[in-house]
């Protein structure tokens, strides 16, 4: 019988990060869940001693291949061999629960046609790379919630909302999608799972245009870890950005650049999305209108983030180049960036809305792992979770598994 989720976790010379999530994860004993772990690092040797020694029958363990892989193949050997019903990927410094498989399981028995489940997630950042004061979000809500398909695409591709990173809730990264739904992304698109190196937003786009029902809760269920070397530490980090892109142009070349197109993975992670989305489109003939006013607002927060105020001015310089050089410059007036110095005072904590921000370094917290389980006495039980939709009778089995 297949197991009912895998998390998959793959790596890239990251490999004290990767060791402790390995353990984190496997610390679990449930046997209803199966983990893929693929080490992508220069030296190998690390990850397979440390594996060597373990003999978790769940454990799948795809060592580094004779060259480093992109991105993309790294994920794609992962999902081959993932064999669960449902499947979460999370980075080499990342956490999930594996018991958010329960919570999964109920909402499919309430809504057998659900393809995606999307939740709050946490960030963290290792306490190796706290470069000034900061907090952590912990969403308190408990809602279960049927997705609006258009909201959702609305917000991917028209940056509805305006932040630097499209506040979409639904991917393989952090959320969890159902086998048959993967299956889908790989036979309506490009015979892949992953295509684009931006993986997350490559697999965003196709799971929203092809996904049949997504439900969103508002408790969290990761936690998204940040180190020195972690893409998501380009937020601010402009210098960071170009490393990040250097590494992708390697593998992949610039196949992945639409020609005459301006923004690209070199201009912050804003621009990089921005470019993911773009190819997007472009590949596979798709519109992408009326996302400008949004996107020139986000870019201005993400220039903002700027670790310092030469990063600024020099990363300012290269969006106004880039803007200049689309449509005339017809957009140049409207992107107004502001610096905001980062201040070295304490973190705000305290609570705004339904989210309850917290100290990062409460409780000691080493790893991700850690923070979550010091806060999952904060938040709601799942069996307090409210499903604000009303259960469907199940489908015929074949018509569930189309």
């Amino acid at each position: 019988m297949a197991p009912a989720l895998s998390i998959c976790v793959p790596s890239r010379n990251r490999q004290q990060t990767f060791l402790q999530t390995i353990r984190d994860l496997t610390a679990n004993p449930r046997g209803d869940i199966e983990f893929v772990f693929a080490d992508n690092s220069d030296d190998p040797s690390i990850a397979d001693s440390h594996m060597a020694a373990m003999s978790d029958p769940r454990i799948r363990y795809l060592t580094s291949a004779e060259n480093a892989l992109p991105m993309q193949d790294n994920w794609e050997r992962v999902m081959q061999v993932a064999t669960g019903d449902w499947i979460i990927f999370i980075g080499d410094d990342d956490y999930v629960d594996p018991d958010v498989i329960d919570t999964i399981l109920e909402i499919a028995r309430r809504r057998p046609e659900v393809d995606a489940v999307g939740w709050a997630r946490m960030s963290f950042k290792w306490p190796d790379y706290r470069p000034f004061s900061g907090n952590a979000s912990v969403a308190l809500g408990n809602g279960v919630h049927l997705a609006d398909r258009q909201d959702q695409l609305r917000a991917l591709f028209t940056w509805k909302g305006a932040a630097p990173v499209p506040k979409t809730a639904f991917s393989v990264y952090h959320g969890a999608v159902r086998r048959t739904a993967m299956e889908r992304i790989r036979g309506h698109f490009s015979g892949r799972y992953f295509e684009h190196p931006t993986v997350d937003f490559d697999c965003s786009a196709k799971l929203l245009l092809t996904a049949r029902e997504l439900v969103y809760v508002d408790r969290s269920f990761s936690v998204a870890g940040s180190t020195a070397s972690s893409n998501s530490s380009a937020v601010g980090r402009f210098a960071r950005v170009q490393e990040i892109n250097a590494g992708l142009t390697q593998d992949d070349g610039p196949r992945f650049e639409v020609p005459g197109f301006p923004f690209t993975s070199r201009m912050g992670v804003a621009g990089s999305i921005l470019a993911t989305l773009h190819w997007f489109t472009q590949r596979y003939g798709l519109p992408m209108e009326g996302w400008e006013e949004n996107f020139l607002r986000a870019l201005a927060v993400d220039c903002g983030k700027a670790e310092d105020r030469t990063s600024f001015d020099l990363h300012v310089a290269t969006c106004r180049d880039a803007l200049a050089r689309w449509r005339g410059g017809a957009l140049l007036d409207a992107f107004n960036p502001r610096f905001i110095p980062r201040g070295r005072s304490a973190a705000y904590t305290g609570l705004i809305g339904t989210n309850l921000f917290v100290d990062e370094t409460i409780g000691g917290c080493r790893t991700p792992a850690e923070f979550f389980a010091f806060v999952c006495d904060i938040l709601p039980p799942t069996g307090t979770l409210r499903y604000m939709f009303d259960a469907v009778p199940a489908a015929d089995p074949a018509t569930v598994a189309a």
